[in-house]
């Protein structure tokens, strides 16, 4: 019997068991596939590494900074780009408007001095004019949040926003529409990335120290008797239960749970993302480390270059992309895995990026879980099933068992919180 048994290997699941495991706990780790890592792992094909997706690690926190301090990492100054009709806008856009033709700045400018004032309780497309003015708020953010939330931004709350989007002065406004040399105002200074192995990296060294166990995919979790079953038929009995697996998900494996847990878990959702990933057999693709794409008729929400992140990511000589596009059950992909692979390769070669003769690798997969949606209400049904694990002994834990937007290092800190348990004071 484990002291403390964790279900999933994520960032959140590997600090939870790491940190039982430290304190002198018996600790099993346990994980659907056969890699750790979640949303922070890998792939390879052909020589190329591919993460799932973006990442770049930072913190504000003393913890994960002293996790980063251990490994090898590489500095990369943020500085994304936007991409809109042809043209590449410094991020963020309302204070770079200067790549735009003068009338198009002339009106921007002109509704962000009339934007509106704020008012309590508003949804974020309200937020986003409170913030920005009309013009720059539907032509950017909020045709972004329809690609990356995959719904209008009327139909979300403002609760995730924090520092993720800069709200400039006039001034930067207006200094930004006239001048392409304008500071940084990205919310990090400094983003960081391991030299080899790919993002999971950083986690490498806590791994080594676990008892994980993969290919234990959880089917059912029997509060009572305390015990967890796998799909393979195994059982996993234990003392104390941390659980990162997302809410809509162990609420379901749970034995009697109530129609009203039941409920609340039906209707939390999250988008997934259809991942293409793209190997080039030419030393450089495009300009930029990463980027957001505001045209409609373009899929991905965003892209990035994992060989500027390392060297180690590609074969030597070679440069790699990869493109994010979002879906979700109000916004189904609207096209096979295959005809998405040769849309993101057109589209690109279009951007400038490279070109179709410069292709060594293609890839396209689906991550069923990518962000968090939050919609008006979901705190209440969140707070519903949050409050019905406590009740059954079961400490959720990291992005999907938080069910917040939580960033890695914020994970991290989640699956610290093990050190609150009982058994550990």
């Amino acid at each position: 019997m484990a002291e403390i048994l964790v279900l999933g290997a994520g960032p959140a699941g590997i600090s939870a068991a790491y940190h039982a495991g430290k304190a002198g706990k018996e600790t099993v780790l346990l994980e659907a596939r056969e890699r750790y890592g979640g949303l922070c792992d890998h792939f390879h094909k052909a020589g190329f590494r591919f993460d799932h997706a973006v990442h770049f690690a930072f913190s504000k926190n003393e913890a994960y900074s002293a996790l980063l301090e251990k490994a090898d990492l590489i500095t990369h100054r943020p500085e994304p780009y936007n991409y809109e009709q042809g043209r590449w806008l410094k991020h963020p856009v309302q204070n770079n408007l200067y790549p735009l033709p003068t009338e198009e700045k002339v009106e921007a400018i002109k509704s962000f001095i009339e934007r509106p004032a704020r008012e309590e309780g508003s949804n974020y497309r309200s937020w986003l004019y409170e913030q920005f003015g009309q013009v720059i708020a539907d032509r950017y953010p909020a045709r972004y949040t329809e690609k990356y939330w995959t719904v209008p931004p009327e139909d979300l709350s403002t609760d995730w926003i924090g520092n993720r989007l800069y709200r400039p002065s006039l001034e930067e406004v207006l200094f930004g529409a006239m001048t392409d040399d304008t500071p940084l105002t990205y919310y990090l200074p400094e983003l960081y990335y391991p030299r080899r192995g790919g993002f999971r990296a950083i986690f490498d060294p806590l791994v080594e120290e676990l008892d994980l166990r993969t290919g234990k995919e959880v089917v059912r979790i029997d509060t009572q008797r305390q015990v967890v079953e796998c799909r393979d038929g195994s059982k996993e009995h234990y003392e104390h239960l941390v659980s990162s697996l997302p809410l809509p998900e162990i609420a379901k494996m749970i034995d009697n749970a109530p129609a009203p847990v039941l409920e609340a878990a039906g209707e939390l959702w999250a988008t997934a993302i259809a991942l293409v990933s793209i190997g080039l057999k030419v030393p450089q693709a495009g300009d930029h480390l990463w980027f957001y794409i505001y045209d409609r008729e373009i899929l991905p929400a965003r892209g990035h270059a994992p060989y500027r992140k390392s060297p180690d990511n590609a074969p030597e000589g070679c440069s790699s992309l990869q493109f994010e596009t979002y879906f979700s059950r109000y916004k189904p992909l609207p096209m096979a895995e295959e005809t998405l692979l040769e849309h993101v390769t057109g589209a690109a070669e279009k951007m400038g990026l490279f070109k179709t003769s410069d292709l060594a690798v293609t890839d396209c997969r689906i991550l069923p879980y990518a962000n968090v949606v939050f919609e008006k209400g979901m705190q209440d049904k969140r707070r519903i099933i949050l409050e019905f694990l406590e009740k059954k002994g079961i400490l959720s834990v990291g992005r999907f068992g938080e069910w917040d937007y939580l960033w890695t290092d914020q994970c991290y800190l989640s699956g610290k919180k093990v050190e609150n348990l009982p058994c550990m004071l």
